[in-house]
């Protein structure tokens, strides 16, 4: 097998042309040169150079092809050696990023991109748009994405082996159609919701911030809640509240909620919503960890 010794060798000595002066370019003496030119030969399997005469050697036609297929190899490990140490500087590869629909909201996912590729210009950016936050996380837990942003009501019961940073709190208010007197009753209470038809997003999709307002509601008002329709998604709810099939708990603020048909109304009901930012804990990439940094920069 052909050493890269052999190799800096043998492009020292096609250069020269002269063993003298390549060996002590090489500072090795001529004796191990020519040994180690012979390892050489023997590997490729023929003579690389005509040594005919003693002063002037030469390359053979063999070895003129010989040189040609290797002489960027120097070249070629040292642009390999850069982009290696760049690697592990974080300033290249690629960022894997999952973000659930409504934290684009609450937190500018393109101006943290733009600062990550103006400090680290050459790192490729791969970002998967989610429905709801389970998905987000468990994109992350499985390793197809590096970092994913997403909304939780309990931090402390995210998924285990993912470290966590608390960003923006995410206020929930009641969508009611505008025909429900809920909608224009002064101080309202969640008492008042008692008989109310609920739109919910299923208890799979959603699992602490649906137990927490089961539990929320039936200690305030003897009953559970009569959720009625079940919606992944705010819009999807939101369509349903302006048709007048029930009332939605949906994140504020919401842009797309038109004046007509959908009253928004704040009644608090003891939970506090966060968008937050998970990734693996064992997640080694310099390159996550780069953007970890711009994210806390963006956060003073």
């Amino acid at each position: 097998m052909v050493t890269l010794r052999q190799l800096q060798n043998f492009l020292v000595l096609a250069e020269e042309l002269h063993f003298a002066r390549a060996a002590q370019i090489l500072g090795i003496s001529q004796a191990a040169l020519s040994n180690e030119i012979k390892k050489l030969e023997t590997s490729v399997g023929c003579q690389l150079f005509d040594r005919s005469d003693r002063w002037m050697i030469k390359l053979t036609e063999a070895g003129v092809v010989y040189l040609r297929q290797v002489g960027g190899v120097p070249e070629i490990m040292e642009d390999a050696g850069q982009l290696a140490r760049k690697a592990s500087r974080g300033e290249n590869g690629t960022l894997s990023i999952a973000v659930s629909g409504l934290i684009y909201t609450y937190i500018d996912i393109g101006q943290l991109c733009r600062d990550m590729l103006h400090k680290y210009p050459e790192v490729k950016l791969r970002i998967y748009d989610t429905l709801v936050s389970p998905a987000t996380a468990d994109m992350v837990r499985s390793g197809k994405c590096d970092i994913g942003f997403f909304a939780a009501s309990n931090i402390s019961q995210v998924p285990e082996n993912l470290e966590v940073r608390k960003l923006n709190r995410i206020p929930l208010s009641f969508a009611i159609p505008a025909t429900n007197p809920l909608a224009h009753k002064k101080d309202l209470k969640i008492q008042d919701f008692k008989n109310s038809h609920f739109i919910f997003p299923p208890a799979e999709e959603t699992p602490r911030l649906r137990k927490h307002f089961e539990s929320f509601f039936f200690k305030h008002c003897q009953s559970a809640p009569l959720i009625v329709h079940e919606v992944a998604g705010v819009n999807g709810s939101l369509q349903l509240v302006r048709a007048g099939l029930g009332i939605a708990l949906i994140p504020r603020p919401v842009t797309n909620v038109s004046e007509k048909g959908v009253v928004l109304r704040d009644v608090p009901i003891g939970i506090d919503r966060f968008v937050i930012a998970a990734w693996d804990e064992h997640n080694s990439s310099m390159v996550l960890r780069n953007f970890i940094s711009i994210l806390s920069n963006q956060e003073r």
